[in-house]
């Protein structure tokens, strides 16, 4: 095979995999993990809510704001939403 067949056959499987890899769900599983997928995945992509760590007050004020632009949560949905969220996303008050 040549040079060049060998780096588009790499590139290939890369992009590819690379796709799998991003498709793959980041969020911890729970009793919340659904409602979570459906309410926060509806408008971006995961990683915008694992990528940091928040306190509970500031995951409300995000939980808040994103119900404002029209995520779609009842207040119980919402307070499901920020225990998850606190849980594996949350960092102490303070820091």
């Amino acid at each position: 095979m040549s040079k060049e067949v060998c780096c588009l056959v790499l590139g290939v499987t890369l992009s590819v995999a690379g796709v799998g890899a991003r498709a793959a769900d980041p969020f911890p599983k729970a009793p919340e993990h659904d409602l979570v997928v459906r309410v926060c995945s509806g408008c971006h992509v995961p990683e915008v809510v694992t990528a940091k760590t928040h306190t509970a007050e500031e995951w409300d004020d995000i939980i808040a704001k994103m119900v404002d632009h029209g995520a779609q949560a009842n207040d119980a949905q919402q307070e499901q939403i920020l225990a998850y969220l606190v849980r594996f996303y949350g960092k102490p008050a303070g820091s």
